[in-house]
């Protein structure tokens, strides 16, 4: 869903999108999510773990630029800062963690381009979470994995799918 026409990263930066859009070496990208399993799993996601996770709180972003190389932005459904990330307008910092929520028409293909993008910059970790589907896989660089007990963990943080898919 490009739109086609090289922008460049300036214009890109001073424009604003809705809803906002990824930029990826000229190109901005349109994100699918808006449905209800997306909007529904994404508010689940963020209570469930400021609720159970109150030291994340200031941590938790959703749908925040993050600039994982120079001319390529992404915007994670989710993104957990690092404990002694600096407040930056746009992210440079590599999150702990990104929370990538599918909608129907996501591949995994295109969807693996963009947490290879996170795990280029320095994050350490990425969930998948399909709601329709109502699975999810954890990833880590070189390593995909199913939460086949229903269970994402990364890093102490641990969050059951059944909490948060409705």
């Amino acid at each position: 869903m490009a739109s086609g026409v090289l922008v460049p990263v300036e214009e890109y930066l001073r424009t604003s999108y809705r809803p906002d859009c990824d930029y990826v070496e000229g190109e901005v990208v349109e994100r699918n999510f808006g449905e209800l399993e997306h909007s529904s799993a994404q508010r689940e996601i963020l209570l469930y773990l400021a609720a159970h996770y109150p030291n994340l709180r200031k941590r938790l972003q959703p749908e925040q630029r993050v600039q994982v190389r120079p001319n390529r932005f992404r915007i994670p459904d989710i993104c957990i800062l690092a404990q002694d990330a600096p407040r930056q307008k746009i992210v440079t910092t590599p999150p702990e963690l990104c929370i990538e929520i599918l909608s129907p028409e996501d591949t995994l293909t295109r969807t693996m381009e963009r947490v290879r993008d996170y795990f280029s910059m320095g994050t350490a970790a990425c969930w998948i979470i399909d709601p329709v589907g109502r699975e999810g896989r954890m990833a880590t660089p070189g390593r995909l994995e199913e939460a086949a007990d229903g269970i994402l963990r990364s890093s102490g943080i641990e969050m059951p799918l059944a909490a948060v898919l409705e």
